[in-house]
Parts: C-alpha cells; structure tokens; sequence
C-alpha cells in the first residue's frame, strides 16, 4: 500500500528514529479517526528504524480480550516466557501461566507492589531487548485498550530516555478516553488530518493504476469533500467510482455517487456481496477481527462450509488472508458495521450461540479464555445464559487479577453483578461475595473508596439476609483498607463488633478469630489514647481462638494484634514476649513476611530500652525484608536502614535513604511512604538538621488538626524563625498532643517548648514526659529515631532554669546514647551539658566522636576527621593503654579460643550431612505447603552453616583462618584512619604511628602515659 501526502508526518517522526539509533527513546504516538492511516504510517515508521527488531501488539474491541493483551503480544514475540529477574516469570504472568486467583495479588499496598514488580520487570525486559539492535514496539487501537496495558505503557514510556528502544501507538482520538489522552504527557503525538485534494487525487490514481488518468481536479475535490481525506474512505470511493465504469469523460460538477457517511460507503461495498458470505461474515464480525474458520462454520453452519464464502469476502476487499490462508478484517470498521447491520434480537442470539460453542472448546481443553465466554454470554443478556455469564465473569476477573489487571477485575465483577439481575432468582449471599470481591478488586486498583462503598453494600445486604460470614468478611475488609480519619475507624470497630455478634457461638473460630483479631487492631489504631481494654479482651480471645483451631497463620495474626493492644510507651519488655511466640507462629506458617515483620517490631522494643542489641536485630531485619522478594520488602528495608544510619550519625546516608524510599514509596502505592519520609525527617530536625530538599513544612497537612499549630512552630523553630514560632505556639495546650503507641509528638512538644514555649507549657512537657525517663524515643515500627527521653527531659529542665536536674538528665542522656552506638546524639547531649555546666572546649588531648566526625586535639592542635571505622577501632586502643586487644573485640566479635582447630569438627559435620538427608527426605514426602517450607528453610540454614565453615574447595576452614582475615582487615583499618589523620593533625598520626602496634592483638603503648577526652 502506498502511503500518500504523510511526508509531513514522516519527516518529523525521523528524527525521532535517528534518536533512538544515537541510545535515545522515545514514545511517539498518532491520533486521528477511524481510516486515516494510522496503522499504514505504523509500518512505515516501524520500517525507519534501520536495522532494529519489530514487535507488534494489538488491541481488540471485542470486550474478550484479556488484560495487558497487547502487551502479551509484545512478549510473545521476544520469545522467552519467563523473566529471568523475577521468580514469577513477567511473561509467564501476563502470557496466563502465571499464579492464579485474587490471592496471587494481595490486597492494597501488596497489589499496588506486585503491579510495580512487574511493570518494572517488563521494563527491564524491554530495555535489554533494545541492546544490542535497536528494539520497535508498535501498539495498534489504543482506544480498545485496557486500563493495566495504559498504565504499563505509561511506565516504560518513563524508562526509555537512555536506550535503544522507540514506543509507537496509534489511537482513535474521537473514541480515545482520559487514559489515553494522558500519555501525551510522556510522549509526542503526532495528529493525522485529511488528505488535501491533490493528495486524494495522487491516492486515486493509485487505487486505479498507473495506466489511469489522472482525475480532473474538481472530481478529487468532490471526493475530497465527500471523504474529509480519509485515505480508507478515498480508497472506498474510489473503487466505487470505478465499479460504475470510472471518472473518464465524468465532468467534475456533475452529481457523483459519493456517499455522505462512512457507513453509506461501507454497506455499499457489503451490500455487492452474496446473502450467505453476509450472514458468515456477520458471525464472524461478532467473533473478532480474525476468522476463526472453524468456529464460524459451526455456528453460520452455511452449506458446503464457509471457505468459498471467505473467498467470495476477500475477493470484495471486505476481508484479506495473508500467506498462511488465516482471514481477517481489511479494517474493523467493517467489522462495526456489519454488527450494527444485525437486528438487536438476532445479535443477541449469535453472542449466546458462539459461547456455548466456545464453551464446548474450553471444556475440551480448547485455549479459550474466561473474558471471552463472558462477554459473549454478556452481551447475549437473557436468563437462559446468565448463570454462565456469572461464573465466567467473576473467572475473567480471577484471570485478570492473577495478570495484575485489577481495573479489569473490577469491571467483570461490576457486569458480574448485572447478570445476577437476569436471573429468576438470584441468591443474595452470591451477590454479597461478589460485592466482597469487588471490594477487594478495587482495593487492589487503587480505589479505596470504591473499596469502601462495596464493602459498606455488602454488610447491608449480608444483614438483611441474614448471612454472618458476608458481614465477617465485609468488617474484615473495612478494616483492613486502614485509615487516618477516626470516622473510617469507628466505622470499622462498630461493623467488626456487629459481625463478631452476629457469628453462631461455636461456628467457624477460625473466621471468629480474624474477626476478633480485626476488632482489636481497629481498636488500638483507631485511637489516640492509651490502649483500650476492649482492644486487649478481642485480642487475647482471637489468641484463644487460634491457639484451639490449631491455626499457626491466623496465631500470628491474634499475636500481632495482642501485640499492637499492648503498645503503649513503656511496654517494650512485655511486647517482646508476644513478638517471640508470634515469630515462632509465623515460622510455622510459612509466612516470611510475618517472621520479618515480628523481628521488625522486635527491633523497635529493644531500641525503645537502649539495648545495644537494636542495631544489629534493625539489620538483621533489613536484609530479611530485602530477601521477601517484592518491592514493599525493599520499601521497608530502604526505610529502615535510614533509621539504622540515623542512629549510626550518618546523617547524609539516611537523608539519602529516605529520598530513594520516598521514590520508591510512591512508585508502588505504598500508604506509607510520605509518612515515614516526614517522621525522619522529624528526627533530623530534632537532631539539629534541616537537609536540603527534606521540607519540614509536610507535617501541616497531618489530619491531627488540633496539633497544626505544634507542627507549624516547630518548623519554624527549626528554620530559626523563633519570633514567628513563639507566636504560633503561644497558647498551645499540650494536652491536646495524644498518647500514642511512641512518643513522636511529645517529643516535638518538648522541643518546641524548650526552645520557644512558656514555663507553663515547659512545665506540662516535663510532667508528660519524665514517666519515660530511661527509655529512648522510637517512631512506629523504627520508622526513625529521636534520641533518649532524657536528652529532651534535660533540655526542658534547662529552659526551666533547673540546672542540676537537666545536667543529671543530659548525662544519662550521653551515656544512654554511647551505649547503643548513637554518636550524633550522644554529641548533641553532650554539647547541652557543656552549655548548662558552663564547661568550656577542651583543651586537653581529644580523640571524640561527634556526629558524622571526629574531634581531635594533640599537642594544642585541633582538627577534624569523617567518621571512619578505623578511627573507632583506635578509640579503644587509647581507652585501654598498654592492654592488648584481639582483633575479633574491635570487630564486635567473641574472641576465639586459642590454637586453629576447625569451625566445626568431624562428628558436627557428620551430624548436619545426616540432618540434611533428613530433610530431603521430609520436602519429598512434605503433607502440607507449611511442612514442605518450614523443611525447606532449616536446610537452606544448615547449608549455609556448611558453606560458612568450608573454606576453598570443600576443605574445613579453621579458626586461625578466620583470625588472619580478621587481622587483615582491622590492620587495613586502622592504616586508613591514620593516613586520614596524618592530612588534618601530621603531629597526632606521627604519635599513633609510634605508639600504636598491630597484629593478631593490637595494643597502643605509647613512650609516656597520655591523657585522652574520649568522651563528653
């Protein structure tokens, strides 16, 4: 086919292709109706890129589709089904193999992850296509396509500005919704418009031949008229101007057949066709744009099959067939027309009559899908197909959901709901499952209101209709969508104690204690206050419950729930023994994300206490949730290693890790993700930082809105704005700040009040506060880190004018802070015990952390150094002169024992081989999923242990090997610091070098006894 007057668009498109051979993509899309040449311009534009591989994908109108069906298309044709970076396989989930049912997405934030992982991973798979030829892909009638397949586009659109890979699509700009209009914010969209009348005359002169005349001028501009200079519909009139004996001798003001609509034009063309390749063609419209010849033949069921007939259509340019003899439509247009031709009641008949025959292939294990025997039975809308059109409906969304495309999950199950109308009776407690999963469903897409809504129609109906289990599972679900409006939790408390009531004493306790569990958290989070009895009595019943049904997954549910009842300020050691049982339940379940989350909130108990213990378990948690293998795993270990480095005085670290978190939070749809980044960033202000690009100004849109005004005279305060902040906060009660689960916003009042309040408001501080002397200050589930309760005690002390309690409270501070390994603050406490001491600089010899660098002073000369370890490691060298130290001590490990034996001896090793044939044995024969997992992990530990205590080849490593690396890498340590110290204090590192011996042990015996200030 020729393209004809596009030269236009073709030279602004190549520029574009050039781009992408220089490692620059684009996205670059045409919009124009129906017939204008899209997809002929597709080709040639696809055909510009020289030498790079092309890969089609095409939306359909039929409504049978599946989601992320062009995009399937796309990675059909790269050839590999499974994604090499994922366990699930990108193509696998989208190509349909992938885990199947609601419950492969998760709901919320779970489903908002797993559609990230996999837009990310065909992404990925896309950009390492266009390497090392160029890569096109091409997507046709983006008007058709679903929602999930616009968003994907969206995402990769974002990714292609450094690689070899060029985005064309086409869409139907009268027919294009908000969805498609929107991605000409990432790419460029080119519009195609009519032909002007020289152009349609060059196009007619082609449809006729070269040996035709050219049309006389006032002809074209009739056709040109007749046509608007849609090239489809020149082409139509043109063959129709032949078919009545051509344009020769035709006086261009003369009356010319030229039809006024494009329907006109098209049924003209249909219309020459015999009556039986009409009816064939009719059933095969309302197939799809391929003819499925098989298919068509048994429902036209024309005499002598329908081979002849196709012909006949082909024959008719209303149908072409390409090498291997499979047919479709020249353009789908005469797919809407022939359909539109079908009387409604006979249109209606054929859809019902194509199900059932699709029906009989799926049950024979044909390759058809549930979308499609539902929009069928759908569109066939009468009681005799309707329960079909149910189940295949609430199917096509399970298909849907599994492929991550939960805007089409929801729209089965919202049609789902209309066919349920067409039955004579329809059973209200099915109605009320599907309003459950459509409530789900449109959790999963984001919509949380509409999840709300779905949620509040199905408790209304499960009441009338007296079905307990509907109202259980539509509390749960309310609940289970959260919120920070105290409305939305009192909603959920009241409609969980309705359900709880509701369920027959005895029935279900597996579902009794969900419920119960449910309450206990909406409860405890629903309020700002201290803990409610009631919370704790759901909490420990739904225990009960479990512990009975012998129900390890729904154990640690109860647990985490007794847990959150019992978290008040204070309650860190009793915490700490439900976070141990509800560990070892979820380690029986199989639920790795439960075992992280339990060492998560173990980590947040021990941090509370000061334990020195905190770091590593907030570690340790961070690689587990890195190992979960999805994004909010990754989310949750970017989050918290911020905490870890907070804490650790890397400030430029953690402000770091919370940027990325904050990208990555809201790249996924994590609820989260502008909380945690602010409450850090509240603890960088109380540490005395304000990062560029860390706005403290985010916490005026808190919902709390009776503590805006501590919120905004803090930031001010922060920013040194104290007039402006004093005046805000003038008249703050600070019984307004609620008693939460931590102590984040006491924290901030005592802050702000030290710094601008008045000794009324100090002295109410104070009393809140001084109850939780002795602890520290941790946010949520160590989503940050605020210092100990005593450094803030100390500071409000001072601004009382009580100097003796606030340098008690400060020195408790310090000390609180150098034992759990938190130098920035023990720095800031020490400096506000200077400031109430009186105690001026030092002027002795200095060898002290403070913040993210150390001070150092020797012979009169002072200086500073960035933290390294080495200048720790030499820190404690000074602190214990002439004693030797063990590498191991300066590594935080347990000194070995003396001589090399190996790490573990023969009898241990024999003892794990044997283990180990055990627990093959037991995965082979497991009963369960739980009993093949739970198998599983111990051998992965155990093999681990193994590979630990092997060194090259299999050989056992022994105790001295590990000694040597050890005195390796603290040697390497300490050098370092010292050439660090050597640029800023040449005098010090002279002394260090003279007096400091490394080794196996390392010792500093310096020739006279010198006095350091190691700490405050």
């Amino acid at each position: 086919m020729t393209l004809v007057g596009r030269e236009p668009v073709l030279a602004a498109a190549r520029p574009l292709a050039e781009s992408v051979l220089a490692g620059s993509g684009r996205l670059l899309l045409l919009a124009g109706e129906a017939g204008i040449g899209k997809t002929a311009l597709l080709h040639e534009l696809a055909r510009a890129v020289p030498g790079a591989r092309v890969l089609w994908g095409t939306c359909w109108a039929g409504g049978g589709a599946p989601a992320y069906w062009p995009w399937t298309q796309v990675l059909r044709g790269l050839g590999d089904p499974d994604d090499p970076d994922g366990p699930d396989g990108t193509a696998a989930r989208l190509l349909g193999s992938g885990p199947a049912g609601p419950e492969a997405a998760g709901t919320g934030a779970e489903a908002a992850d797993a559609r990230f992982r996999l837009f990310d991973a065909v992404a990925r798979r896309l950009l390492a296509s266009g390497e090392p030829e160029p890569l096109v892909v091409v997507l046709d009638d983006l008007q058709w396509a679903d929602e999930p397949s616009l968003r994907l586009l969206e995402f990769v659109a974002r990714q292609l500005a450094t690689i070899r890979v060029l985005v064309l699509g086409a869409y139907r700009d009268d027919e294009a919704g908000p969805a498609v209009r929107a991605l000409a914010g990432v790419g460029q969209v080119l519009p195609l418009g009519g032909l002007s009348a020289a152009d349609v005359a060059a196009l007619m002169v082609d449809v006729a031949g070269p040996a035709a005349a050219p049309p006389d001028p006032r002809l074209a501009e009739r056709v040109r008229r007749g046509s608007a200079g849609n090239p489809f519909l020149v082409r139509e009139l043109t063959r129709l101007l032949l078919a009545q004996g051509g344009w020769d001798g035709i006086d261009g003001a003369a009356h010319l057949p030229v039809p006024d609509t494009v329907r006109d034009t098209l049924e003209r063309r249909i219309a020459r066709l015999s009556q039986p390749c009409a009816s064939v063609l009719a059933v095969a419209a309302l197939d799809g744009p391929v003819v499925r010849t098989a298919l068509v033949d048994e429902v036209a069921a024309p005499a002598g099959g329908c081979a002849a007939l196709l012909d006949e259509a082909v024959r008719a340019r209303v149908l072409q067939a390409d090498a291997e003899g499979r047919h479709r439509f020249v353009h789908d247009l005469f797919r809407e027309v022939l359909v539109a031709g079908l009387p409604a009641a006979r249109r209606r008949e054929l859809h019902a009559v194509l199900g059932r025959a699709l029906q009989h292939r799926r049950d024979a294990g044909g390759d058809v899908g549930a979308a499609e025997l539902a929009a069928h039975f759908l569109a066939a809308g009468c009681a005799e197909v309707a329960d079909d059109a149910v189940s295949y409906a609430v199917a096509a969304a399970h298909e849907a959901t599994a492929r991550l495309g939960h805007e089409e999950a929801c729209r089965h199950l919202t049609r789902a709901m209309d066919a349920l109308d067409l039955l004579d009776q329809p059973d209200p407690r099915r109605r009320t499952a599907l309003l459950l999963e459509l409530a789900a469903a449109r959790d999963r897409s984001g919509d949380t209101g509409g999840a709300r809504e779905a949620f509040r129609t199905a408790a209304d109906l499960a009441r009338r209709g007296a079905d307990p289990a509907g109202l259980a599972g539509a509390a749960i679900g309310l609940q289970g969508l959260g919120s920070r409006s105290g409305t939305s939790r009192s909603e959920a408390v009241e409609l969980l104690r309705e359900a709880a009531a509701a369920l027959p004493a005895g029935a279900d306790p597996a579902l009794r204690a969900r419920v119960l569990a449910g309450l206990a958290r909406a409860l405890r989070h629903g309020s700002y206050g201290p803990p409610a009895v009631p919370a704790q009595a759901a909490a420990e019943e739904a225990v009960a419950l479990a512990r009975e049904v012998g129900d390890p997954r729904g154990l640690a549910d109860a647990l985490l729930a007794l847990h959150d009842a019992r978290w008040r300020p204070g309650s860190a050691r009793q915490r700490l023994a439900v976070l141990d049982q509800m560990h070892e339940a979820a380690q029986r379940a199989g639920d790795r994300d439960l075992v992280a989350l339990a060492g998560q909130l173990r980590a947040t108990a021990l941090l509370e206490l000061g334990d020195p213990a905190a770091p590593g378990e907030l570690a340790g948690y961070a690689v587990r949730a890195d190992e979960l293998g999805h994004a909010r795993g990754r989310w949750f270990a970017l989050t918290r290693r911020a905490t870890l480095a907070l804490v650790a005085g890397r400030i430029d670290e953690a402000v770091e890790l919370a940027r990325r978190g904050l990208e990555l939070g809201r790249a996924i749809g994590q609820p989260d993700a502008a909380g945690a980044f602010g409450t850090l960033n509240a603890s960088l202000g109380l540490l005395g930082h304000r990062p560029e690009g860390l706005g403290l100004g985010s916490f005026e849109a808190d919902p709390l809105q009776p503590l805006v005004p501590l919120l905004h005279a803090w930031v001010l305060a922060c920013t040194g704005r104290s007039d402006e902040a004093a005046a805000v906060f003038a008249g703050f009660a600070t019984d307004l700040v609620p008693d939460k689960q931590d102590l984040e916003m006491l924290a901030i009042l005592a802050a702000t009040a030290s710094a601008v309040g008045s000794p009324a408001q100090r002295e109410q501080a104070y009393r809140r506060l001084a109850p939780h002397a002795g602890t520290h200050v941790v946010v949520g589930g160590c989503a940050a880190y605020s210092g100990a309760v005593d450094h803030h005690l100390g500071r409000l002390a001072a601004a009382l004018g009580r100097p003796t309690h606030a340098a008690d409270h400060l020195r408790a501070a310090v000390a609180m802070h150098e034992r759990l390994g938190a130098p920035a603050w023990a720095a800031l406490s020490r400096d506000a015990l200077e400031a109430v001491t009186g105690a001026g600089p030092d002027e002795g010899n200095v060898f002290r952390p403070e913040g993210t660098v150390w001070t150092l002073a020797y012979g009169g000369v002072r200086a500073h150094v960035p933290d390294v370890k080495g200048l720790h490691d030499l820190a404690t060298l000074l602190a214990t002169p002439g004693r030797d130290v063990h590498v191991f001590t300066l590594l935080g490990r347990a000194e070995p024992a003396t001589g090399a034996d190996p790490v573990l001896d023969e009898a241990a090793r024999r003892a794990y081989r044997a283990r180990l044939a055990d627990l093959d044995a037991a995965i082979e024969h497991a009963s369960s999923a739980g009993e093949r997992a739970r198998a599983e992990d111990e051998r992965d530990a155990l093999v681990r242990e193994l590979t630990a205590a092997a060194g090259l080849g299999g050989r056992p490593r022994r105790l001295g090997d590990e000694t040597e690396r050890a005195r390796k890498t603290v040697t390497a340590r300490i050098r370092d610091a010292l050439g660090r110290i050597g640029q800023e204090h040449p005098a010090l590192a002279a002394h260090l070098r003279a007096s400091v011996r490394t080794g196996t042990s390392c010792r500093y015996d310096p020739p006279e006894p010198v006095r350091w200030r190691l700490r405050g």
